[in-house]
């Protein structure tokens, strides 16, 4: 069982890490002009290019290290510097939301406000991460060719997918308006 869920935590990651540096390598833009808009950290240019190349370099380190057979050590230290960059993430993305500003996460080429989604996506990804360091020697490697392997991917699939919509699917772009009242018979009016 450990090898499964150690297996799905490290793929999904290494797949959410791989697919936010292909989204934001597609419209760089997107990201440095949100870190703008944050006004927390200087050079928002050169702090986006970093944080592309940290989310590459970690997710293509990641692929080498399953290709392996092993990788385990190299794959433990790659997701350790996951969940840290994903903490990161989630401690910046907290401390954006309180200072009341409505900004644009920068998370993808959707444009989204920072959210508690935004943050729980980061959390959720950094604890799958450490979850898959601290168990990295049971990762079903890629050369692993079998049922297990299938069903690895497939699932992992599914989570990066569902993180990576998460905070649009949760968003609600009309402006919070009272509850309707009840009209004659109690149905909302």
């Amino acid at each position: 069982m450990s090898a499964l869920l150690a297996s799905v935590a490290a793929y999904t990651v290494l797949l959410t890490l791989l697919t936010a540096c292909g989204e934001h390598l597609s419209k760089p833009a997107t990201l440095s002009a949100a870190l703008a808009a944050h006004r927390v950290v200087p050079a928002p240019s050169t702090v986006a290019a970093v944080v592309i190349a940290t989310e590459g370099l970690l997710g293509a380190a990641g692929v080498v290290a399953l290709l392996r057979a092993d990788g385990g050590r190299l794959l433990g230290v790659v997701l350790a510097g996951a969940a840290a960059l994903f903490a990161a993430y989630a401690g910046y993305g907290r401390y954006v939301r309180s200072t009341g500003r409505a900004v644009p996460c920068g998370c993808s080429r959707v444009e989204l406000p920072m959210s508690g989604w935004v943050v729980a996506r980061a959390g959720t990804l950094a604890g799958m991460a450490l979850v898959g360091s601290l168990l990295s020697g049971a990762v079903v490697p890629v050369g692993r060719f079998g049922t297990t392997l299938t069903i690895v991917l497939l699932a992992a699939a599914t989570f990066a997918a569902l993180l990576a919509h998460l905070p649009a699917a949760m968003h609600d772009p009309t402006p919070d308006q009272p509850p309707a009242r009840a009209g004659r018979g109690g149905v909302p009016g």
